[in-house]
């Protein structure tokens, strides 16, 4: 029983605002029911003999201290400098290692630290984490204790006698001997797998042996595999697997047919005669979400029904086919190539919620008053028969009465029925009030805009485009957040284990930079800002053209959000109790949670709580003993899992997309000039600015920069206004300056993206006639993850941080697909 609380309360005494407190005061903070009191005293006992823990000599609850020397994992910036990510929680928090003091480490090394000061001896050159002060502390890499992956893709090449691989991105900056190239038929030029035998030592290189030869580098399936195989993404599906998703969508047709001979369908709730639709991509193919609307005429509320595909009932709980699925824990959705985490007959098959067929699904039907605030909430098992398949445009087309446009858009029969026209313009009306509701609790919209990739037939990239930014995307993440809360909420009120999505409150120690966009928009931002403040500052500076920066800003001065059995709740949807429930297709946090729904619906009556705490109290000890109910310190690891496999997923989503956009300026744009915003300053001068037509960064160095009269000047931070000022020339540049930048190198291997000032542009000065009011345009709700933290991969696809799946037609358009909740 202790188990269930220490995650509990060290995440606690890890947050921000806490101050150390009674363990009276912890155990009441945490909401401590009285019968488990004895369970909560032994888990602090258990923390403190395990040097987790320390009670003060003034008898309160703190973290330990970060000791000289510590291990852990760290993850490496692409500018250098890294953090390190320990096993055992520590008051200080991750531990920043300043450029140059990394040793030979790589990004997931297990290594050992050494724990110093600023005071101490400091590289004055190295980079530095943005706003940190010199007292703060830092840290040295002493020792590589494990490497986190041993295999990496890379190009052939051969210099002199020698063979060597040069590796992707700038993990390993140097090349890897490989000794006989030739056993795999490899040719200079290739891009091959390797693993690495011997690390790097000093005055020696790497050296590894080739696994497998992909292909000439630079073809696009070429790199996609290179980016699977860096990643570490598991692609081949094992027999076992394939055929326990085949026998499971096998039994599905057979009882469905026989179910719709007798129109009885046992344990589930009939909703196949319910308006119930979907709204996704045009190129989605697992539909696992659909929604209905209806209003009462008599009181005005709203009836919200959001039905997800059970996908529990065709994985097996820890079955070949779910330990597979845990192994991948999530979909991965590359530009025109898709990894999904169940096989295609699932995914893509009896799962999916298509148009006119029969489908098996969880519901959560919520009930609203006209203000948007829940009145009431139950969980149930059904049955339903999508009557529509939307796209995001087509919806939004509808909506606006634009027939032609929404018939343009369509991917089924354009044959649109007044209740189809009609639910539509409920749900728009629901999810802004619902919009509403959230804005005024404090929930955070980031504007990230992003392109669509426009291809060739041979995956090259020719163009990219705005993505599409209707408001039915929006829409559609109310009604998903909604779904995800209402799951949450129901196992918070009986303290049930669940894995749920949380979004820590950010620390705001790197908060200088977004300080300096306030400035510029004469708007004060107190030490620790709320959500409110930093809505208020993105309200007013929505419109400007250093929009894009300064939410970039805020977003990295957030945490990530992660999956944990935590209490903590979601800082940027401000919500107490938060969960993914709406995308078991393609998270395996959310089949977990599935799990847990059906433990819950075999005990209850009507998917719902009734009667009183000691009802409450049989129902937690019944679900405590469910073997579906997945038991505290297995959910820690399991949610440390499935947030690193996100990460990975994302990162490699990010680093095709970059290689492709880069791949098109390296052959068709070098020395051409764009418009672009700086989006940031790095202490050793160099600049980074986002080209707009593309929306990829790139960087300036220092040691390029030009001041205002075309000649190499000296640059210096004015301290005041944080802006670089070229000594001679008296230029400066500032974060979310406009600048027309030119292109005169790029580095695919590193994708690096080196650039010039062509003309200095306008200052991010914003004046106070130019700040608008909040508004509706083009906002998106970041709930802690946009990808690059959480919403938006769309259930359906992503689909965090956004993503399509891609077919695979010549000029198609490729986009991020939006992830609801």
């Amino acid at each position: 029983m202790p188990l269930r609380f220490k995650s509990r309360i060290l995440d606690h005494l890890a947050h921000k605002n806490y101050a150390p407190i009674y363990m009276s005061e912890v155990a009441r903070q945490l909401r401590i029911a009285d019968e488990d009191e004895p369970a909560f005293g032994e888990a602090i006992r258990q923390l403190t003999e395990e040097a987790r823990l320390e009670i003060g000599k003034d008898e309160r609850l703190r973290l330990p201290r970060l000791p000289e020397e510590v291990e852990g994992t760290i993850k490496i910036t692409p500018r250098g400098f890294g953090f390190l990510k320990t096993l055992i929680a520590y008051r200080e928090g991750d531990l920043f290692i300043p450029e140059g003091e990394t040793k030979d480490a790589v990004s997931g090394d297990r290594v050992r630290v050494s724990v110093a000061r600023r005071g101490d001896r400091w590289n004055r050159g190295a980079g530095v984490a943005p706003g940190s002060t010199r007292d703060d502390i830092f840290g040295r890499v002493v020792e590589v204790l494990e490497r986190g992956q041993s295999r990496y893709a890379g190009t052939l090449v051969k210099r002199g006698r020698e063979w060597l691989v040069e590796p992707d991105g700038r993990s390993i900056r140097e090349p890897i001997v490989v000794r006989d190239p030739t056993a795999k038929n490899a040719k200079e030029g290739d891009k091959v797998v390797l693993d690495i035998l011997l690390w790097p030592e000093e005055g020696a290189l790497a050296e590894g042996v080739i696994l497998e030869v992909l292909g000439p580098a630079g073809r696009p399936d070429v790199e996609t595999q290179a980016v699977i195989a860096s990643y570490m993404i598991r692609e081949v599906f094992p027999p076992e697997a394939l055929e326990q998703a085949r026998e499971a969508a096998v039994a599905f047709e057979r009882a469905t047919h026989a179910a719709g001979n007798t129109g009885k369908w046992e344990d589930r709730e009939d909703l196949t005669a319910q308006f119930i639709f979907t709204i996704d991509p045009p190129d989605a193919k697992d539909f696992d979400d659909a929604i209905s609307i209806t209003q009462s005429p008599t009181t005005s509320h709203w009836e919200l029904g959001v039905h997800i595909a059970d996908v529990a009932h065709f994985v097996t709980q820890d079955s070949a086919l779910d330990v597979e699925a845990n192994a991948r824990a999530t979909s991965v959705y590359l530009p025109r190539h898709t990894v999904p985490m169940l096989p295609e007959t699932l995914s893509n098959g009896v799962c999916s919620l298509q148009e006119g067929v029969t489908r098996f699904t969880l519901s959560a039907l919520i009930t609203l008053d006209d203000e948007g605030k829940i009145v009431g909430q139950r969980l149930a098992r059904t049955v339903i028969r999508s009557a529509k398949r939307l796209t995001y445009i087509e919806a939004q087309a509808l909506i606006d009465g634009k027939m032609e446009v929404a018939r343009q858009n369509a991917k089924t029969d354009t044959a649109y029925t007044p209740e189809l026209i009609e639910a539509l313009q409920r749900a728009e009306k629901l999810s802004k009030i619902i919009r509403s509701r959230r804005e005024q609790a404090g929930m955070i919209h980031l504007d990230l805009p992003e392109v669509e990739l426009i291809f060739d037939d041979t995956g090259h990239v020719v163009d990219a485009v705005k993505e599409d930014d209707s408001f039915t995307h929006t829409l559609i993440e109310m009604l998903m957040v909604e779904a995800n809360e209402a799951v949450a909420r129901t196992f918070a009120g009986l303290d049930t284990p669940l894995l749920r999505r949380i979004h820590p409150d950010p620390t705001f120690g790197d908060i200088e930079e977004v300080r300096q966009f306030a400035r510029l928009a004469k708007w004060r931002l107190p030490d620790e800002p709320t959500r409110k403040d930093l809505q208020a500052l993105l309200d007013a500076t929505r419109h400007s053209p250093a929009a894009r920066a300064i939410h970039f800003s805020i977003l990295r001065c957030m945490s990530k959000a992660v999956y944990s059995p935590a209490l903590i709740g979601h800082y940027a949807l401000a919500s107490e109790h938060y969960a993914h429930f709406t995308s078991p297709i393609r998270r395996y946090p959310d089949l977990l949670v599935h799990r847990v729904v059906h433990a819950y619906l075999d005990i209850t009556e009507n998917g719902t709580e009734s009667g009183g705490g000691k009802r409450r109290r049989q129902l937690a000890r019944q679900l405590g003993i469910d073997p579906r109910v997945v038991d505290e310190a297995k959910l820690i690891d399991l949610g440390r899992h499935a947030s690193e496999r996100e990460v990975a997923a994302d990162h490699a989503e990010k680093d095709l997309r970059t290689f492709l956009v880069l791949q098109l300026l390296h052959e068709k744009h070098l020395g051409d000039s764009f418009e672009g915003t700086v989006t940031g300053l790095m202490p050793n001068g160099t600049v980074f600015v986002s080209i707009d037509r593309y929306l990829v960064d790139g960087a300036i160095p220092s040691r390029d920069m030009k001041g205002g009269d075309g000649r190499l000047d000296r640059w210096n931070r004015d301290q005041r206004s944080g802006r670089l000022v070229a000594s001679r020339s008296g230029a400066s540049i500032g974060l979310g300056d406009r600048l027309t930048v030119r292109i005169t190198s790029v580095d695919l291997r590193g994708r690096q993206l080196n650039l010039e000032v062509a003309k200095f542009g306008r200052p991010a000065i914003l004046i106070e006639s130019e700040l608008p009011t909040s508004g509706d345009a083009g906002s998106r709700l970041v709930g802690g993850e946009r990808k690059y933290f959480e919403p938006r991969p769309r259930d359906g696809g992503t689909g965090n941080t956004g993503r399509d799946k891609f077919g695979h037609k010549s000029g198609f358009k490729q986009g991020r697909r939006g992830r609801k909740g």
